[in-house]
């Protein structure tokens, strides 16, 4: 009889998470977490500075498309600039580059200013200031009769306003006068006075001939042309009169109030080029330097307007350098 043998199986053992597993899991988690966070914040960055640079970019292209095509028409007429003017404004004769009426002149049409010189421009940035014609010309329909104080053209609209600095000529003679009054208008003409108080005299020199000297008067002829003459200047100003919000680019256009034109600005550098190559404005003395101009370089400083801390990977507002060159179209290169 054969004894039966009883075969135990071992008791399995049932085991759970310990501690130090959980907690070498809850490590290995925070890491993965804070890799995660770590790229997400360095992904914002990255993209607040792309936007902030594609801000900066489109600030200074409006800037410089803005400014250039001022520079550009430094010193143009409607017909030959080569022409000396004859300037019959009262004033003309004292206007500076920097005197309030600085406008009215007509023998220096582009100037800058290195580091002062404009209300409003701040410190150790420099400014450029330029006479250009207007946009809209306008053609005479008659010739002028002799003693005439007023010219008739079209298109008549817009009109002209007092004091408005205006130019009338044709291949032979630019003559500059100021408004006496606002233009008026019948059907598609227009009518311009420009008698005596603002205006030395009532007529135009002829050819080499001196300003308001009597037998001189010329007479434009039918189809000459007339426009309107603006001095524009480009400066950095404080909007606000608080530095720590940052500069921006203003312009002026005569007498005016001045005008914000692109935020964000922090500093305009401005050289010109004559025949020494590229020079600072305080190396231009005489209105002989200044016309021998065909050139301006400018260097505009630019810092994200739109955010104070996020405007780069560093978390500081983003700030670059751009550079222009702007030709001078009036000018012989």
């Amino acid at each position: 009889m054969s004894a039966s043998i009883r075969h135990s199986s071992p008791q399995r053992r049932q085991s759970g998470l310990g501690l130090i597993e959980l907690m070498i899991a809850m490590l290995i988690g925070l890491l993965v977490s804070a890799a995660a966070i770590g790229i997400f914040q360095s992904n914002k960055r990255a993209f607040a500075a792309t936007q902030g640079l594609g801000r900066i970019q489109e600030s200074s292209q409006a800037a410089f498309e803005m400014m250039a095509r001022d520079i550009r028409e430094a010193g143009g007429s409607p017909c030959d600039a080569e022409m000396t003017a004859g300037n019959i404004i009262t004033s003309a004769s004292t206007s500076t580059p920097t005197s309030s009426n600085w406008f009215v002149g007509s023998t220096r049409p582009l100037h800058g200013f290195e580091g002062s010189g404009l209300t409003g421009q701040v410190a150790t940035t420099d400014a450029i200031q330029v006479l250009r014609m207007d946009q809209d010309v306008r053609t005479l329909t008659t010739d002028m009769a002799t003693g005439a104080t007023s010219v008739t053209y079209t298109p008549g609209a817009p009109q002209f306003a007092a004091n408005d600095v205006i130019m009338v000529c044709d291949m032979r003679v630019l003559g500059i006068f100021r408004a006496s009054a606002a233009s008026s208008v019948t059907g598609a003409n227009g009518t311009v006075s420009f008698g005596t108080g603002v205006n030395a005299c009532s007529y135009f020199p002829q050819p080499n001939a001196g300003v308001c000297v009597a037998g001189t008067a010329y007479l434009f002829p039918e189809f000459s042309t007339v426009s309107r003459l603006q001095g524009v200047r480009w400066y950095v100003c404080d909007p606000d009169g608080v530095a720590a919000n940052g500069y921006s680019l203003c312009r002026r256009v005569n007498d005016g109030a001045q005008e914000e034109v692109v935020p964000g600005v922090q500093d305009m550098q401005v050289q010109y080029l004559g025949n020494a190559g590229y020079v600072d404005a305080s190396s231009l003395t005489t209105a002989a330097d200044w016309n021998a101009i065909r050139a301006v370089r400018i260097a505009l400083t630019m810092r994200e307007a739109e955010a104070t801390s996020a405007g780069s990977t560093t978390g500081q507002p983003l700030v670059r350098t751009v550079n222009h060159v702007v030709n001078l179209r009036n000018r012989t290169l």
